[in-house]
């Protein structure tokens, strides 16, 4: 495979799911917000709740849902990148972070990859550790991404939210199989 390929598939596998996933995310958030809304439960209760006391509130989960794309991606990116995942405190300042962070995404195009494929990028969380960009994006972007998502997603689920996996999922573009043989 040659490196534009490369920098392609790599582009490919992280910043387009990121950006499908956020869309199906700021879906969850505003039926969140309107099932609040329809069982006269304050929003500030919602967005505090979490799964277990040493987990992040559902608003701490969607906060860095917004953040660890934005700071993967901006090892890529021409363009500064958003304030997102830091003070965002109500339903319409988190759907916002998430436009904002799908808009800075979108920018990004695949040759912003090229010569970056095994870049080495800090980790954000040990900023004196670096992984290449590839194995960045497979071990912690990506996976990190997803699990706070999820726990968003489960957050809302054992709130009393009616979700289901194809809110997470999402459209999925899926067409018939046709068969080889006839």
């Amino acid at each position: 495979m040659d490196n534009s390929t490369y920098a392609d598939a790599l582009h490919a596998f992280t910043i387009p799911v990121f950006i499908r996933t956020l869309e199906n995310l700021e879906k969850i958030i505003s039926k969140a917000e309107a099932h609040a809304k329809r069982h006269k439960v304050e929003a500030a209760t919602l967005l505090n709740m979490r799964l277990y006391p040493d987990m992040f509130t559902l608003l701490q989960q969607i906060q860095y849902a917004c953040f660890l794309p934005v700071d993967f991606g901006g090892n890529f990116s021409n363009s500064k990148a958003p304030r997102v995942g830091y003070d965002e405190t109500n339903f319409a300042q988190l759907k916002d972070s998430i436009k904002r962070t799908i808009n800075y995404l979108k920018a990004i195009k695949p040759d912003q990859f090229r010569g970056k494929e095994t870049l080495l990028l800090p980790v954000f969380f040990n900023p004196s550790l670096g992984l290449a960009a590839n194995a960045h994006a497979a071990r912690i972007a990506l996976p990190d991404f997803f699990f706070h998502v999820t726990a968003a997603y489960c957050i809302l689920r054992h709130s009393g939210v009616p979700l289901s996996k194809s809110d997470f999922l999402g459209v999925h573009g899926a067409r018939p199989l046709t068969s080889a043989k006839k």
